[in-house]
């Protein structure tokens, strides 16, 4: 059993910083570590060598300080380390870094490609599926087990936005660990001093591989063989209030429903609040160069054997591609690949501006499958050639869009939060970077320009007179068999997926004490959620990655960094600690509101209004306000932070 581990060295997460005054991100002081999904491949890759036998060769592209990485690997138990470092590489986007990587592993024998699901860094996940096209693998992103059977069979369980998919794939194959595939070991003194002994009596087992030994020319790697490069950096610069509600808990809590309703969340649903805004009436297009495609993405099939249902974020991104294509004189398209789409389906789509729909149908495309839906999107945009084609920021646009991207050569920016035009009309792709301190605006030099867009960032739009749109079908006749078969799909997780567009998220932290107390904080959320006027899907729980880690919620509910970014208008946290890697996925909310004991909570540095008080006592005491909403607003005063 011979494992390859990429590994990648990335700047300490918590350390990470953007200087607003001179738009640079600090650098100096910065601790580089090895990015913590690698680690959970590396310990996962002993851990498969310890029961099959085999090796492990650990693999980095990066300067000479990347040399580190690969030490700490050899301590940790690798056979064998190889360091890709070449002037040639630097400032490689995800697709030339795929390709780098891709040169190298190819001259390397190996059964399984094991890589952390993302990098912190970054937070793409597009070069294991890049990867994995380049080297013509089958992929399995975001594992969570993995066996291997005695007939070279692959056993693995994958996450999903919902749930798990049990998945059967022959070897060689290409593996994404995530978060929870298994506790990584952590970097002791002893790991570093074992691994600088070891290369100190063999300096052979960290290779040297350059641009030259690959094979590689200028043009293949580096700024010069990167399709997509950043054209600046913006500052994120939110004023949050950063006010202490103080007194009792009975007048802190109907302080709090004071300030709430003083910036317009009291009965804010019940008023027609939301993202909802009415396109003018499309016209035909005049240039088909310019065409915006959407790609949809459908809800777990449901257990009846009902019609599947579009994701919300289907509906985000037909609006998206409607509002850009009536810009620049491009015809909105949307890609709908499935089992069971129905009339229904199309007018639905047409609904939000969709004027072409390009359909594939039929029974093997119940489950999605990589290897399937990429062949069939990939010969769709060869075909009809669009401009710019979006995709959601889930498990399956995460999967589908890197594999799609290395196979056409395309440029590929993940996990953004917006697209705009620039003065010349070029798409700029919006991405926060560096836990949200900055947005990157992307730049793409190869059409169509391709990116995944997070759920619940864009409004959704819809057009006033609703049009029939053309329909294109798809051939599936030559469409291949997908060498990974899913063997079973469960939805657990399914409530996670209210977190995309909730407008109330009321996230949990260890501080509530005991999974018991879940019940009582959903009925607040739902109480609270009510007094806001919002429906029941507008109102969702979370947890942190502690509580998850605890069982006490679905990983799917997790939210921060390595969990879901969220975007509420009001978001309460409860008992939550706050350290960066949490406070990066709420930054994008509308209110923060912190409930803690503690008064040094990390939390309170990013909220509107903290709350330092026993969260049960407060949470007794915002239900009793809620329900009479009566009283005066006690005493604030500001935090000093």
């Amino acid at each position: 059993m011979h494992i390859i581990v990429p590994i990648k060295q990335v700047p300490e997460s918590e350390e990470q910083r953007y200087d607003p005054a001179t738009r640079t991100i600090v650098r100096e002081g910065v601790a580089s570590v090895i990015n913590a999904y690698d680690k959970r491949a590396l310990t996962e890759a002993i851990r498969l060598r310890s029961l099959y036998g085999g090796s492990i060769t650990a693999i980095t592209m990066g300067p000479p300080q990347a040399r580190e990485a690969l030490v700490e690997a050899i301590g940790r138990g690798v056979d064998r380390a190889i360091h890709l470092t070449d002037r040639a590489f630097a400032v490689s986007d995800t697709l030339a870094t795929a390709r780098t990587l891709a040169s190298a592993i190819k001259r390397l024998t190996f059964d399984m490609l094991l890589l952390g699901k993302f990098s912190t860094d970054s937070e793409t996940g597009q070069v294991g599926p890049e990867l994995a096209e380049m080297l013509d693998l089958p992929q399995i992103t975001g594992a969570t087990a993995i066996e291997v059977l005695s007939n070279g069979i692959v056993h693995v369980t994958r996450e999903t936005d919902s749930g798990f998919e049990d998945i059967e794939c022959p070897l060689p194959v290409l593996l994404t660990a995530a978060e929870h595939l298994i506790k990584p070991a952590k970097t002791k003194p002893a790991v570093l001093q074992e691994g600088a002994r070891r290369v100190a009596e063999d300096p052979n087992l960290i290779e040297i591989w350059s641009a030259y030994d690959l094979g590689l020319s200028a043009g293949e790697t580096g700024l010069s063989g990167s399709p997509t490069w950043v054209a600046e950096l913006r500052p994120v610069e939110i004023d949050r209030a950063h006010t202490l509600l103080d007194g009792d808990v009975k007048a802190t809590a109907q302080a709090l429903l004071d300030a709430l309703a003083s910036v317009g969340l009291k009965e804010m649903g019940e008023k027609g609040g939301g993202d909802i805004s009415l396109l003018p009436t499309l016209a035909p297009a005049s240039r088909h160069d310019r065409d915006i495609w959407a790609v949809s993405e459908f809800l777990p099939s449901p257990q009846d054997g009902g019609a599947p249902t579009f994701r919300t974020v289907t509906y985000e991104l037909a609006g998206e591609a409607a509002h850009l294509a009536s810009l620049v004189g491009g015809e909105a398209g949307c890609v709908v690949i499935g089992s069971g789409i129905t009339p229904d389906h199309l007018r639905e789509l047409a609904g939000h501006g969709i004027q072409h729909i390009l359909v594939a149908d039929g029974p093997r495309l119940n489950l999605y499958t990589t290897e399937t839906y990429a062949w069939l999107l990939a010969n769709a945009i060869e075909e009809h050639k669009p401009w710019a084609v979006l995709l959601p920021a889930t498990s399956f646009g995460r999967d589908l869009a890197p594999r799609v991207a290395a196979r056409l050569g395309l440029g590929l920016t993940g996990d953004c939060i917006g697209v705009e035009l620039d003065d010349q009309q070029q798409i700029l792709q919006l991405k926060p970077a560096f836990g949200g301190q900055v947005i990157a605006p992307i730049i793409s030099r190869t059409i169509p320009v391709m990116t995944t867009i997070r759920p619940g960032q864009l409004p959704v739009h819809s057009v006033e007179v609703i049009a029939s749109p053309r329909v294109t079908r798809l051939s599936t006749e030559r469409m291949p068999e997908s060498r990974a078969r899913v063997l079973s799909v469960t939805h657990e997780g399914e409530a996670g997926l209210a977190l995309d567009t909730a407008r109330l998220v009321v996230c949990v932290g260890m501080g509530i004490g005991d999974p018991d107390a879940l019940a009582d904080i959903e009925a607040l959320a739902q109480r609270l959620g009510d007094w806001m006027g919002l429906s029941r899907g507008e109102v969702a729980v979370g947890g942190t990655r502690k509580v998850v880690d605890a069982g006490w919620l679905p990983r799917q509910q997790q939210i921060g960094l390595t969990g879901r970014t969220v975007a509420p208008d009001l978001y309460l946290g409860i008992g939550v600690q706050g350290n960066f890697n949490h406070t990066s996925g709420i930054m994008r909310s509308g209110v923060i509101v912190a409930v803690n004991n503690d008064p040094s909570a990390h939390i309170f540095t990013a909220a509107d209004f903290a709350i330092e008080a026993d969260w049960r006592e407060f949470a007794d005491a915002l239900m009793v306000a809620l329900d009479s909403d009566t009283g005066t607003n006690s005493a604030r005063k500001d935090l000093a932070m």
